[in-house]
């Protein structure tokens, strides 16, 4: 009798599991991010891309996996999110981690200037709402989330029950292949129209916000571990559209100056393009979506660049003359990359 409660009990449960994962799945709310990170985590484990773009939203529209490939034959794939914090970065490069063996992993490090001790919910759920429940998320969540939210992030339909009145077909149909054309690469087309109000060099450094500092470490850590290399970014952006921010820290060109102390110490390439607007031709007004963010233009631009750092410093092969890679070569015409910039 036993034996059979214990046997009725475990069915109960992998029956409650299986019914909320699926309504979890309904309920959580549909975004680009969650396309990407199912196509580029999930439905491609087979894909050991050469390359693997780390970071927040100026990382999204920064580097463009798609001209990595047409100019290098080089396979990447761009794992950024809108507002994720480099705690949040940790976790998702692990779980990255468990189906590419040693990629180049590539860093934008703008979030290391938030002082909060967690990202904003909205941002943070970009992510990790999208993982796969598995030790990997428990931690994220653990380390990432307050106490108070761990039981909505854990179960997602708590936070989201009230959508059932805005639920729709797509809902229960949801289809993230789309997201994989463009290897999760989204930049806008806007034009900022302004210079930016960035006071050439400066000097000195400042300390990195505690959690950040220690998110870092770790990353360095567990490259060193692993045994993947390194590198470190900071897309173009105003120092000062983050000005008068109570949660991010005052001074964010001392605090880049402080990384390439760190990248330095570590042997880590670090490329702050945010130094070499001159030597890419980069044109703030035109280049820029915002204050923040690159355009479609500005991103070539830098990802040129970035490709010819890659071939120049990385034993890398050119993967299109290879029948294997056939369908990236289909995917490019299909990029948002490819079809604006071929207006311009």
């Amino acid at each position: 009798m036993l034996k059979k409660a214990i046997l009725k009990s475990i069915i109960f449960i992998i029956l409650v599991i299986g019914v909320v994962s699926i309504l979890n799945s309904v309920f959580i709310i549909k975004t680009g991010h969650r396309s990407k990170l199912i196509e580029g985590l999930y439905n491609h484990t087979g894909n050991a891309y050469d390359v693997v773009l780390m970071g927040s939203s100026h990382m999204n529209g920064g580097i463009d996996p798609n001209v990595l490939w047409h100019q290098e034959g080089i396979t990447s794939y761009n794992y950024a999110t809108g507002g994720q914090p480099i705690d949040v970065t940790y976790y998702l490069l692990k779980e990255v981690l468990k189906n590419h063996n040693n990629p180049i992993v590539v860093v934008d490090l703008y979030y290391l200037g938030l002082k909060d001790e967690y990202g904003e919910e909205g941002y943070v759920r970009n992510a990790i709402d999208n993982l796969n429940l598995s030790i990997n998320k428990l931690n994220a969540i653990i380390n990432c989330t307050p106490r108070q939210e761990w039981k909505n992030y854990l179960i997602p339909i708590m936070k989201y029950h009230d959508r059932w009145k805005e639920l729709t077909s797509r809902d229960f149909l949801y289809d993230s292949s789309a997201g994989y054309f463009a290897k999760g690469f989204e930049a806008g087309t806007d034009k900022y129209g302004k210079e930016s109000s960035n006071n050439g060099l400066t000097t000195g450094t400042i300390d990195l916000p505690p959690k950040t500092k220690d998110y870092l470490t770790k990353i360095i850590d567990l490259s060193q571990k692993e045994g993947f290399k390194l590198i470190f970014t900071n897309m173009p952006y105003d120092y000062n559209s983050t000005a008068g921010s109570t949660n991010w820290i005052e001074e964010p060109a001392k605090m880049f100056n402080k990384v390439e102390k760190i990248a330095e110490e570590n042997q880590i390439p670090f490329i702050n393009y945010n130094d070499k607007l001159t030597e890419v031709e980069f044109d703030f007004k035109v280049d820029m979506n915002n204050s923040s963010h690159l355009n479609i233009w500005g991103s070539n631009k830098v990802t040129l660049d970035f490709g010819n750092f890659l071939k120049e410093n990385y034993r890398l092969v050119d993967h299109r003359g290879d029948s294997k890679y056939a369908q990236w070569n289909i995917d490019y015409t299909h990029s948002q990359a490819a079809s604006i910039l071929g207006q311009e």
